[in-house]
């Protein structure tokens, strides 16, 4: 069975379900959700993760797929019929995102705070400590203990990887900044200014 925590969970869904897809990290993707876990395990409080790994496992029936592009058909009617428009929805929850990094930016340049940079700091040195221990150390027999370990590793990684993307932005807001900019570009008069 493939591992959906390797995928995209956006592109992995999208092959069979498009709309629900688009509705990915906004109020909407719920509707969505629960459609999809309907489609596929006849009953509507399946996780993500449960989608995921069912339509990454390729384990799905002829009946399970031809339910899941219903599901997406009856989800894009569903939100017609509510006159939400996805595109719109995700480029207002982007704008929400990017405002609320440039709102902690701005508030750390006019408080001159230090605090980001010894959180950042301290973050990194977990992340060493933790990184060296797993390459040196030898993890302990106990599979409660290795679980525990590996946690909180992952949850150090995860604050860490926050911690330089607030810092030097992410790959979403670059590509944001990388799409703001190509607007502008095409925009521009042949010639110049």
């Amino acid at each position: 069975m493939a591992d959906a925590s390797s995928f995209d969970w956006k592109k992995l869904v999208g092959t069979l379900a498009p709309a629900v897809a688009n509705a990915f990290g906004t109020p909407a993707l719920g509707i969505g959700v629960t459609m999809l876990s309907n489609a596929i395990f006849g009953k509507p409080d399946a996780s993500t993760d449960d989608i995921a790994t069912a339509i990454a496992s390729g384990q799905l029936t002829g009946e399970q797929i031809a339910a899941i592009k219903a599901a997406d058909n009856d989800f894009q009617t569903k939100m017609k019929e509510l006159d939400v428009d996805l595109a719109k929805l995700a480029a207002d929850t982007d704008a929400a995102y990017l405002k609320d990094v440039q709102d902690a930016r701005a508030r750390q340049v006019a408080t001159k705070d230090y605090m980001p940079q010894v959180i950042f700091f301290l973050l990194l040195g977990l992340y060493a400590c933790e990184f060296a221990l797993f390459y040196f150390g030898k993890m302990p027999t106990d599979e409660f203990v290795r679980a525990l370990i590996t946690r909180a590793f992952s949850t150090v990684e995860v604050g860490f990887t926050g911690a330089v993307a607030y810092f030097i932005g992410s790959s979403h807001g670059s590509k944001t900044s990388g799409d703001a900019v190509r607007r502008i570009a095409e925009q521009q008069p042949a010639g110049g200014r």
